[in-house]
């Protein structure tokens, strides 16, 4: 073993002896550019679809290629490769116990590449993880491990790069001192929501959930011009981000800290990340908002089923009670690099108002939030005292609030209609989904959700034998519900019939059949159909001969499922990019031509096989 090795062993066990006590400055270099003034499109804790952002993106200047450097010495620790998210992705162990990732890479180093592809030849296969030990593939720092690219899941060209302890959360690379980062631009703010989260609450004489925009003083002060009344109990939301110095991309925010009368009612503070609860991030923010309208908008407040431990709250979760008078509210919003942003106003106590709806043909607005059933009528055939909510076994007398509306709380029970004098109003609504009571039985459909809510789901369902209509993607699921849908009818070639989430373009989810049922696991809530697929992939030749075999591949439907080459009925290792379709040959032995049979094949998610031949000369 050589010195620098002994030296790294002895390293890792100081460190496992007198542990990580502080974030270590200077420790790590940039990885791509050192000693430069990096770009970034991306910091820790960007808002993400079904996640917080892990790491930096560090823009490359819209091309791949660039050199990507070992952060500090250590060694290989893992090779990843896969078709979507990470992509070509490093990472090295570090003597102090960190371990840093580098995702997205185009091609690793020669050494490392190497032993990569003797690994993908040895298992046949492209997509690969492996664990390396200490003295297998040691680095140094500033050696060049990979050229940056735009694998995987990536939307451009550009490196990410992550820090992560010993029990493999996530840190914020940008505490770890890095010249190179500089921020010196504070946090911005767009507008904030209030909602109400009691039965008694109201908003401007309304109940719901309300925006309100905010100005900004020249001494950099934010406020709200609009007047606010409020009553019962408050939760409210912030759409904030932050820039970094040279980058024109949104990015996170490190803390968001909300005083109401003087008093810490929430404090969400992100610098370390486990990734088991990554889905959490879903009931963090406005869910519905971040789907529908591309709207990263925080939650200062904490909703049920969220197990994030970055929160400091008061006893309701960050919600807050209107008091009488006028209530001080506070938000502070920083970023890593402590630049901070402030926003003031005052909510005003709502007083009660007795409105009764004017009277004409009925006319009302209905809408449900959360738990509660929002009822305002607009005009009504006759003076209206009340309503009665039906449900399954008995009739409830609801009277009107003081502002002359009506909400109906439905952790009291799912109503199967409203009865407005003579008139029935029917509820957007037809299942009510909780911890308790999480299964739906129908002739055409079994649905267990008991794993997948994160609080109660008032939701739509409806199913037959053609469509099945599990409500909108507006609320979150934590793990994948499990669905059995029955078909009408026989169905045939059950092996191309397949169940499909309509958005967009048709998503493919599969699905197992037992008889005229099919089994599958849905992630999302949406509307699902089966569709058959018959059609095999596409492939077109691009670079046939002795030194590479180059194609471009598609497949309209359901997806592809696999890639098998073979030259003279031996394995051939294909790299795949699946944005542009292109797969290309990488050899093991590289001095060695490619002659005889090539047969590629091409297998979609429904089995439909496209093949290729061709014969390459003899040398």
């Amino acid at each position: 073993m050589n010195s620098r090795l002994i030296t790294f062993f002895l390293i890792i066990l100081s460190y496992s002896v007198f542990g990580q006590n502080k974030i270590p400055q200077g420790y790590f270099i940039m990885p791509i550019a050192p000693g430069q003034i990096s770009s970034l499109s991306g910091c820790f804790g960007d808002i993400r679809i079904n996640h917080f952002h892990a790491g930096l993106d560090v823009r490359t200047g819209g091309v791949e290629g660039k050199p990507v450097y070992a952060a500090a010495d250590g060694y290989i620790s893992r090779i990843k490769i896969m078709n979507g998210g990470y992509g070509n992705a490093l990472y090295v162990t570090h003597p102090n116990g960190y371990t840093t990732a580098y995702a997205h890479l185009k091609v690793f180093s020669e050494e490392i590449q190497a032993y990569l592809v003797s690994k993908q030849y040895e298992q046949k296969t492209w997509e690969i993880d492996l664990s390396l030990s200490p003295n297998e593939l040691p680095v140094t720092q500033r050696q060049i491990i990979a050229l940056s690219g735009n694998t995987g899941g990536s939307g451009g060209p550009h490196l990410h790069f992550e820090i992560r302890d010993q029990a493999e959360n996530v840190l914020d690379p940008a505490l770890f001192g890095f010249s190179e980062i500089t921020d010196n631009v504070s946090p911005i703010i767009e507008f904030i929501s209030l909602k109400c989260v009691s039965k008694d609450a109201s908003i401007n004489g309304k109940f719901g959930i309300f925006n309100f925009p905010v100005i900004k003083s020249k001494s950099g002060l934010y406020t709200v011009p609009a007047k606010i009344t409020a009553k019962g109990k408050i939760g409210l939301e912030i759409l904030t981000y932050d820039k970094t110095s040279g980058s024109p991309f949104r990015q996170g925010v490190n803390q968001i800290n909300l005083n109401v009368n003087h008093e810490n009612v929430y404090n969400f503070r992100l610098e370390k990340m486990a990734f088991y609860n990554k889905l959490d991030m879903n009931v963090h923010v406005n869910y519905e908002k971040l789907i529908t309208k591309n709207q990263k908008i925080h939650k200062c407040y904490v909703e049920p089923g969220n197990t994030f431990d970055f929160y400091k709250t008061n006893e309701h979760g960050g919600a807050f009670d209107i008091i009488d008078g006028e209530n001080l509210v506070e938000i502070r919003v920083n970023d890593v690099a402590a630049n901070n942003t402030a926003l003031i106003f005052n909510i005003n106590k709502e007083a009660d108002q007795d409105e009764k709806p004017a009277v004409g043909p009925l006319d009302y607005d209905l809408k449900v939030l959360d738990n509660f059933v929002y009822l305002k009528i607009q005009k009504a055939p006759e003076e209206i005292k009340n309503i009665i909510v039906i449900k399954e076994n008995e009739e409830l007398v609801l009277s009107p609030r003081a502002n002359g509306d009506f909400v109906y709380d439905l952790s009291d029970g799912l109503p199967q209609n409203i009865k407005v004098g003579n008139a029935e109003i029917k509820l957007p609504i037809n299942y009510r989904l909780t911890k308790n009571q999480a299964t739906i039985n129908t002739k055409y459909l079994s649905a267990d959700f008991g794993n997948a809510l994160y609080g109660d789901a008032n939701v739509k369902i409806e199913a037959d034998g053609s469509v099945l209509d599990l409500y909108e993607d507006i609320i979150p699921l934590k793990s994948p519900a499990d669905i059995t849908w029955q078909k009408s009818g026989s169905v045939d070639q059950k092996e191309k019939y397949k169940v499909y989430l309509e958005a967009g373009k048709p998503k493919f989810i599969g699905g197992e059949w037992d008889g005229n049922k099919i089994i599958f696991k849905a992630k999302e809530f949406g509307k699902y159909q089966t569709r058959y697929d018959f059609d095999a992939p596409y492939i077109s030749a691009r670079t046939v001969n002795k030194d590479m075999l180059s194609f471009r591949i598609s497949d309209a439907l359901s997806g592809i499922k696999e890639i098998r080459c073979h030259v003279n009925e031996e394995w051939t290792l294909m790299n795949y990019e699946y944005k542009s379709g292109l797969i290309w040959s990488e050899k093991l032995d590289k001095t060695k031509p490619f002659t005889g049979k090539v047969v590629l094949e091409v297998i979609d998610n429904c089995n439909n096989i496209q093949t290729f031949e061709t014969n390459l000369p003899e040398l």
